[in-house]
């Protein structure tokens, strides 16, 4: 007869502990080669591990059809207009009585980070982006006639519009009597629509407040006149403009379902931050509190 050989128990288990514990080791350096992600009209995008027609490789660029779009704006004009220069939007800046002169102080200008998706054809929105680093110039108007606000001819109609927005809510969210008050921004290239909206308001309260921005954060999302920050779209691609800036962490609403941002933020390294109001776009930007500026 042969010899029986008898395994204690917990040997076995050490045994497989090792075996699975070595196979995670290599399903995890295999692991980028082995992810696909697959595009749903609609949906977030699908992480698999089964390659399928139509879906790329984790790490790999993503390309997109053109995307038609209504209704289908203006032709750019053949000549750039000269700077526009407007006092302010009927009803936007209403002139508290409860507010008092605001101590004068120097210009302040600041780089603010622009991340936008491509429109090289008017009706068509492409899968190209970019990032673009605009600047922001704060200033007291002693006269006490503003708000004076001037445009770059870059900003277009629906920018612009998000950029006045941004002042009557940025200066009303700090107690700052906009009469007082004149901004400009000058812009690289041409940008429409109006997810600049916030950032343009985090900048102007900043500019007001003293605060720096933290050199690290990108931000997408529109900025509503209650002060509240609004969902956009495309912002997988707005991302990726953001790594172009090499920025390292993006403030998005959190109006949408932003799960899939999570992964895609892994991947490049981006934290997202969801915020709901400008209070918190303005905490998470200067890692300060959004306050009531000094007044006499």
């Amino acid at each position: 007869m042969g010899t029986r050989m008898t395994i204690h128990p917990y040997t076995l288990v050490l045994a497989l502990i090792t075996c699975l514990s070595g196979d995670e080791v290599l399903l995890a350096k295999s692991e980028p080669a082995e992810i696909w992600i697959c595009p749903r009209p609609g949906q977030a995008d699908l992480y698999t591990d089964r390659e399928s027609p139509g879906c790329r490789q984790m790490g790999k660029a993503k390309t997109y059809s053109p995307l038609a779009t209504s209704p289908k704006p203006l032709p750019l004009p053949s000549k750039i207009a000269p700077p526009l220069i407007s006092k302010g939007v009927a009803g936007s800046f209403p002139h508290e009585s409860q507010h008092r002169k605001p101590l004068p102080f120097a210009d302040v200008t600041l780089p603010l980070p622009i991340v936008a998706v491509s429109q090289s054809t008017p009706g068509f929105i492409t899968g190209s982006w970019t990032g673009h680093v605009v600047q922001l110039s704060v200033g007291y108007r002693a006269d006490g006639k503003g708000p004076e606000i001037l445009g770059d001819a870059n900003l277009l109609f629906a920018s612009l519009h998000s950029f006045q927005t941004a002042v009557a809510v940025a200066t009303k969210s700090v107690g700052f009597d906009p009469r007082y008050l004149t901004v400009r921004i000058l812009i690289p290239t041409r940008v429409d629509g109006p997810s600049a909206g916030g950032m343009f308001a985090v900048g102007i309260a900043a500019a007001l407040l003293g605060d720096p921005i933290k050199p690290d954060i990108c931000m997408s999302g529109t900025i509503e006149p209650d002060a509240e920050i609004r969902p956009v779209g495309r912002l997988v691609d707005k991302m990726n403009a953001c790594r172009d800036l090499r920025k390292t962490t993006m403030i998005v609403p959190d109006g949408l379902d932003n799960s899939h941002l999570n992964f895609t933020g892994l991947e490049r390294s981006i934290q997202v931050i969801e915020v709901h109001t400008l209070a918190e776009a303005y905490n998470a930007a200067t890692g300060q509190l959004l306050r009531r500026v000094i007044s006499q």
